[in-house]
């Protein structure tokens, strides 16, 4: 019984993250793969799940199920985040005069775009920058250390092509 109810619990911490994970690749677009992880996750889930419709009259193996459910929520964000999958888009405004920023971040590899705009204070400064994800909360942290007044966004693009991405 005991192996059973582990099995269970730990089958559902498997089926959510792979589901989590399944989730992410969809939205940029990779379907073979998430295909892929489909097979698995829906695999892992019918047997669970198996070994607990036959016995709803047992609240333990309910309770292990809908636990395991939980911590798969936790755990695949956990490992998503982890991965770090794709890239982010960093759109900065700042002050025209802060165009230092923009050389020390380019001496640095990363890709810099840049154009004049017109803010409500005045004329500003707006930086695009394509980087992978795993970089993104690095270089927000680095802009606001120089720029605390920065206003930054970061996106999540779906497609891209052309360019120059830093492969850091």
């Amino acid at each position: 019984m005991i192996y059973q109810l582990v099995f269970i619990f730990l089958a559902r911490i498997t089926d959510v993250s792979l589901g989590t994970i399944r989730m992410i690749l969809v939205i940029r677009g990779d379907r073979l793969l998430a295909s892929i992880i489909g097979f698995f996750e829906i695999l892992v889930y019918t047997v669970a799940l198996a070994m607990v419709v036959g016995s709803l009259d047992d609240p333990l193996k309910l309770t292990v199920f809908c636990l395991g459910f939980a911590l798969g929520v936790f755990c695949g964000s956990l490992l998503e985040e982890r991965l770090a999958l794709g890239y982010r888009l960093i759109q900065v405004t700042v002050s025209r005069d802060c165009a230092e920023l923009v050389e020390e971040l380019r001496a640095e590899g990363y890709p810099v775009t840049t154009w004049e705009a017109v803010g409500r204070a005045g004329p500003k400064l707006l930086l695009n920058i394509i980087i992978k994800r795993n970089l993104a909360k690095k270089i927000a942290d680095k802009i606001y250390e120089r720029v605390p007044e920065a206003f930054v966004v970061i996106m999540e693009p779906k497609q891209f092509s052309g360019g120059y991405i830093i492969k850091k």
